[in-house]
C-alpha cells in the first residue's frame, strides 16, 4: 500500500514527470526534491524557524500594548475605617520612551495619609511621564523590540541554513541512487553477454567447435561478472533505501520507493554555470549566504545592545506630570483647572558606574569576536566556492576526454569481435576488450555522477540550495 502511494505521487501530484518503457515512471531530481521540500520533517521544522521569528516578535511588541492597572487597599481595626485607598487606571507605553497614564483615585478613612487624600468623589487625573535623561533615546523595550525585528530575519537564515543542508543530503543520495541505478543495468548487460557466451562456448565444445579450455575462459568470466552484479545490485539497494529517508507523505508517513521508479537515463544536464564570471566575483557571490547573513545579524543585534549600554552611563532623570479633577455628577471635564496638577522629578545614578562600564565592555568584546568571526566566516565561504568550482570544471574537462575513450573502447570491442567471428582472434581477447568497455563505462559513471555532486556542491557554497 505504501508503495503504491509513493507511486501515485510520483505519477499524479508532479506533472513535470515523464513515463518511460515498461510501465516505469521517471523520478527527476525536481520531483524529488519538491517531495523532500513539502513533506520531509526537517523542511518542516526548518519552517517552524520562521514562525518561532514571527511569534518572538510579536512577543516583544507587547511590551507597548496599553495595559490596565488597579488597586485597592483596606484597613479595620477596633470598629474603626483606618483608610479605603482605591487606585485603577491605563497606561500606555510609546515608542518615544513617553508614557501616558490616565485613571481614577479615591481615598477615605480616618488615618489616610494627607499626600493620599482626595475629595469625597475622588480624582480623575491623565498625564505623562518623560525621560529626560536615560531611556531618552532608547531603553529596555525598544531594545528587545529592535532586537526581536533582527532575530526574525536570523530565523529566515536558520532556516535557509537547515534546508541548505537537508538539500544537499538529499542531492546527494539522489545521484547515489541514479549512478548505482546506472552501474546495476551496466553489470547487468554484460553479466547476461558472459551468460549467453559461457552457454553457446559450452555447446561448441560439446561438438569439437572450440576447445574446452575456452569453457573454462567463459565460464570464469560469467562467474566474476556474476558476483560483480551482487554487489551492484546490493548497492543499488542500499541507495533506494538511502533515498527512501527523504520519501514523506503530507501526512508525515514514510515512503517506501517502488520498483518501478526509476531515474533518468539521459547523460544530458542542464548545468550551466558563468565560470568566468563566478571567479572574478566571489566576494560578491558569498554575501547572501545564510550562514554569513546570519552572523552578521547577530552582529547588528550586538549593535543595538551597545546603544542600550551606552544608554545606561547616563543618569536616570525622569519628569511627571498629571493633570487632577474632580469628578462632577460623573463628568471629569466640569471644573477641571489647569491649577490643579501634580508633578515630580527623579534622579539616579550611581557614583562609580562600575556596573554600566563593565557592561559596556563586554559587549565591546563580543562585537569584536563577531567581527573576527565573520571574517573567517567570509574567507572560508570564498575559498570553499572557489574550491567546489574548480572541482567541477575539473570534471566538466575529465567527463569530455572520458566520453572519447567509452567510444574507442567500444569500437575496440567491436573490432575484436569481428575479429573473432573471422578466426582471427580468441575468446580471451574478446573479454578483455569488453572487460576494458565495461570499466570505461562505470569510470565514466563515477565521473558523471561526481560532476554532478560537484555542481550542487557550488550552489550550496552559494547557500542557494534552499
Amino acid at each position: 500500500m505504501i508503495r503504491k502511494y509513493l507511486l501515485y505521487i510520483a505519477l499524479s501530484f508532479f506533472a513535470s514527470s515523464t513515463v518511460a518503457q515498461d510501465s516505469t515512471q521517471v523520478l527527476g531530481l525536481v520531483d524529488f526534491l519538491k517531495i523532500v521540500r513539502e513533506f520531509h520533517p526537517l523542511a518542516k521544522q526548518a519552517n517552524l524557524k520562521i514562525e518561532y521569528g514571527k511569534e518572538n516578535l510579536k512577543a516583544n511588541r507587547g511590551a507597548f500594548d496599553p495595559y490596565l492597572y488597579g488597586d485597592l487597599s483596606q484597613k479595620y481595626f477596633d470598629d474603626k475605617q483606618y483608610y479605603d485607598l482605591l487606585n485603577a487606571g491605563m497606561k500606555i507605553p510609546t515608542w518615544f520612551g513617553i508614557e501616558i497614564d490616565a485613571g481614577y483615585e479615591q481615598s477615605n478613612g480616618n488615618y489616610v495619609n494627607p499626600q493620599r487624600g482626595t475629595p469625597a468623589n475622588g480624582l480623575v487625573y491623565a498625564g505623562i511621564s518623560i525621560p529626560l535623561g536615560q531611556d531618552l533615546f532608547i531603553d529596555q523595550r525598544r531594545a528587545d523590540l529592535r532586537k526581536a525585528q533582527v532575530y526574525q530575519k536570523i530565523s529566515e537564515a536558520e532556516q535557509r541554513i537547515l534546508m541548505n543542508d537537508l538539500m544537499k543530503e538529499a542531492i546527494s543520495s539522489y545521484w547515489k541512487w541514479v549512478g548505482a541505478s546506472r552501474k546495476y543495468k551496466i553489470y547487468k548487460e554484460g553479466e547476461e553477454l558472459a551468460k549467453i557466451r559461457y552457454n553457446s562456448t559450452k555447446r561448441s565444445s560439446i561438438v569439437g567447435e572450440n576447445a574446452s579450455i575456452d569453457t573454462v575462459e567463459a565460464f570464469i568470466q560469467y562467474q566474476n561478472r556474476s558476483i560483480l552484479l551482487q554487489d551492484a545490485i546490493l548497492e543499488y539497494r542500499n541507495s533506494n533505501a538511502e533515498l527512501e529517508i527523504y520519501l514523506w507523505n503530507q501526512d508525515g508517513v514514510p515512503l517506501e520507493l517502488s520498483a518501478d521508479i526509476v531515474p533518468p537515463s539521459s547523460n544530458q544536464f542542464e548545468n550551466k554555470l558563468d565560470l568566468a564570471s563566478m571567479k572574478l566575483h566571489l566576494d560578491s557571490l558569498i554575501e547572501n549566504h545564510p550562514k554569513l547573513a546570519k552572523k552578521q545579524l547577530y552582529l547588528e543585534q550586538l549593535n543595538i545592545q551597545r546603544q542600550l549600554d551606552l544608554e545606561r552611563l547616563k543618569p536616570k532623570f525622569d519628569l511627571k506630570y498629571n493633570a487632577l479633577n474632580e469628578p462632577i455628577d460623573g463628568d471629569v471635564i466640569q471644573a477641571y483647572s489647569m491649577n490643579n496638577y501634580n508633578w515630580g522629578l527623579s534622579f539616579k545614578m550611581p557614583i562609580f558606574l562600575r556596573k554600566e562600564r563593565g557592561q559596556l565592555q563586554k559587549t565591546n568584546i563580543f562585537i569584536l569576536e563577531k567581527q573576527y568571526e565573520i571574517d573567517q566566516t567570509e574567507r572560508s565561504l570564498s575559498l570553499n566556492l572557489k574550491a567546489a568550482i574548480n572541482t567541477w570544471e575539473t570534471t566538466q574537462q575529465q567527463l569530455s576526454g572520458y566520453t572519447t575513450i567509452v567510444n574507442s573502447t567500444n569500437r575496440l570491442l567491436q573490432a575484436e569481435q569481428q575479429k573473432f567471428e573471422a578466426g582471427e582472434s580468441s575468446l580471451f581477447l574478446v573479454n578483455a576488450r569488453e572487460w576494458s568497455f565495461i570499466n570505461t563505462q562505470i569510470k565514466f559513471i563515477d565521473l558523471l555522477i561526481k560532476s554532478q555532486k560537484a555542481f550542487m556542491n557550488i550552489e550550496y557554497e552559494l547557500g542557494s540550495l534552499d
